[in-house]
């Protein structure tokens, strides 16, 4: 099952196909067979943006042979190709009779005003109705496949200063060059919408908290640089949120982001915060520079920047090559160091610094052997 976001931006690419190719309906059957092994929604993606009917996959495949074998029928009718668009338009017309008053309309204005209506006017990002719809849906289908969702939420900080001291054309641009941030710096499965405001939001299929604050502090610290030049200087604060370690349903996800979110506020603003009781438990039983890096090159000490059932975020001086396998030695308050093995699965350069340095995250491979780590002693 594909995320919302995948599902859109195929019926997008496809479009796009329909449109560069017309009166090209074998070699476009041609291309659907070839994807049909990729898993994408192929026939009903396909029927949605020529009739605007919604089948299942399975669905719609039915009705795509009955709709092939039509254009046969009239082929032989009439004495020439109708083509594929007149096929379907008949055959839902008056064989299935789904289509009991359709409307002609070019596809592209229709799909250029069927993506506005799910898209914020200012930032290009999606709005705020179809970002809960996505949430609605991606929860079910990490519920079904045992999957992990992280959400973020993100507000700017000191944004009604910025209005009251610049003017609310100075504050839109800031909300343009902030969305544009954002929008870089994720995935295009993910779905990242203005939820209201100076606050955005966004949803992460498929990500373990660890991987939700890489990408929340990526975005907080491309703020921060982007906007150190600036006419206004603009930073950025949130909250994480993660099905279904911390809640089981949408509306509990975002109460917890937002309680997040509101945390980072209370404490100082331009950063991203874990849970509180799990960085609590975390704190009590590692120090500050508790934990050494070993890899095929050496070993390093490393500075915890933060923790999560999954695994950690690091501080090093040097990268680590993506995917490498790592022994992490911890040194915990009171107690025996505690040896976990390791495999790095994001590593990003910081800028700013005099000597290189490198968030390094690394997901444990043995959770249960780091689960003594986030219990209070």
């Amino acid at each position: 099952m594909k995320s919302p976001a995948e599902t859109l931006n195929f019926r997008q690419s496809l479009l796009e196909f329909l449109e560069a190719g017309p009166g090209q309906e074998e070699a476009l059957l041609e291309q659907f067979e070839r994807k049909k092994s990729q898993g994408d929604p192929l026939y009903s993606s396909l029927l949605y943006l020529l009739t605007h009917l919604n089948f299942t996959e399975r669905q719609a495949a039915r009705h795509w042979k009955k709709v092939v074998k039509h254009r046969d029928t009239l082929r032989t009718a009439i004495g020439r190709d109708p083509g594929l668009r007149v096929a379907i338009l008949d055959y839902f017309s008056n064989v299935s009779r789904d289509l009991r008053n359709p409307k002609m309309i070019e596809l592209a204005n229709y799909e250029r005003t069927e993506r506005s209506a799910v898209t914020d006017g200012l930032t290009g990002l999606y709005n705020h109705s179809f970002f809960l719809q996505a949430l609605r849906q991606e929860v079910l289908r990490s519920k079904r496949h045992g999957l992990r969702a992280a959400l973020l939420l993100l507000d700017l900080d000191d944004f009604k200063q910025i209005n009251d001291e610049r003017g609310h054309v100075e504050g839109d641009r800031v909300l343009m060059r902030a969305a544009a941030v954002v929008r870089e710096g994720v995935r295009e499965i993910d779905v990242a919408a203005r939820y209201g405001g100076e606050e955005f939001a966004v949803l992460l299929p498929d990500t373990s908290r660890l991987g939700a604050f890489v990408v929340a502090e990526r975005i907080r610290r491309r703020i921060e640089e982007r906007f150190a030049r600036g006419r206004s200087i603009v930073t950025i604060s949130g909250g994480i949120a993660v099905f279904p370690d911390d809640a089981g349903t949408p509306a509990d996800l975002i109460v917890q982001a937002d309680a997040g979110l509101y945390g980072a506020k209370a404490a100082g603003k331009n950063r991203i915060l874990l849970p509180q009781g799990e960085r609590r438990r975390f704190r009590r039983q590692m120090s500050p520079q508790g934990v050494t890096v070993a890899t095929r090159a050496g070993r390093a000490p490393a500075r915890v920047k933060n923790v999560s059932e999954g695994g950690l975020l690091v501080s090093l001086r040097e990268a680590v090559p993506l995917g490498s396998a790592v022994s992490l030695t911890i040194e915990r308050i009171g107690s025996t160091p505690v040896g976990l093995r390791g495999q790095v699965v994001r590593v990003e350069r910081v800028p700013g610094e005099i000597e290189p340095a490198f968030d390094v995250g690394v997901r444990f491979l043995d959770p249960e052997d780091a689960a003594p780590l986030l219990t209070t002693v």
